[in-house]
């Protein structure tokens, strides 16, 4: 039977050959930690098995990193959650600037105890809703990062207004695509896995001035 963790370790291994050793240890250690904070806070579903964790939330994570240059980037993790995806595109992409945000003050801090053990330069937390976030933060963002959370059209114009001029937002879908149709400028990559099943990265890029959304 092949272990949650050696299906990671494989895909890691494949993509990154010259890494794979250091890029595993950051794993592991995320794995403990988020393992120890859930306990005391719900970052993740309880019920998720800690073997699942490997496949379920850190290979979905990083499925997408073909299609993704980040290096240097500033990367919005939008609706964090327990560090996910932002933590593991950052074991992927050390050099970029990641900031996690979330509305759960309790949520965010446990991450920033995960990003302590992980020892992680270049890592801020944001505890806000997004209609919230202020206005300084606009035109900041090089990609916004959101997993398993569906876009309502009322965030559209603010999630766009946080993008750079040729930043874009990384949605990570499965099967429903509903509120991927209200953007314009879409780009829709098949990423998926036996390990994770049915998996999309929606790449949309920031519309220009003048221009509609879909």
């Amino acid at each position: 039977m092949v272990m949650q963790r050696e299906v990671l370790e494989k895909f890691v291994r494949e993509k990154f050959p010259d890494r794979d050793e250091e890029i595993m240890s950051k794993f592991v250690q995320f794995h403990s930690s988020l393992l120890e904070e859930n306990q005391k806070v719900n970052l993740i579903s309880r019920q998720t098995l800690a073997q699942d964790i490997w496949t379920k939330h850190f290979l979905d994570s990083i499925l997408c990193v073909d299609k993704l240059e980040l290096t240097d980037q500033r990367i919005l993790d939008l609706g964090t959650g327990g560090g996910l995806p932002g933590i593991p595109l950052k074991i992927i992409f050390p050099d970029i600037k990641l900031y996690l945000l979330d509305s759960k003050t309790k949520k965010i801090k446990a991450v920033k105890k995960i990003l302590k053990k992980l020892d992680f330069s270049d890592c801020f937390t944001i505890v806000s809703r997004l209609e919230e976030l202020d206005e300084r933060w606009d035109g900041y963002f090089d990609v916004i990062v959101c997993r398993s959370v569906r876009i309502e059209s009322r965030y559209r114009e603010k999630l766009m207004n946080l993008l750079s001029a040729s930043g874009y937002l990384l949605l990570y879908k499965s099967k429903q695509l509903d509120d991927v149709w209200q953007f314009e400028n879409r780009t829709i990559h098949n990423v998926d896995h036996p390990a994770v099943g049915t998996r999309k990265m929606v790449i949309i890029k920031k519309v220009s001035e003048g221009c509609m959304y879909g």
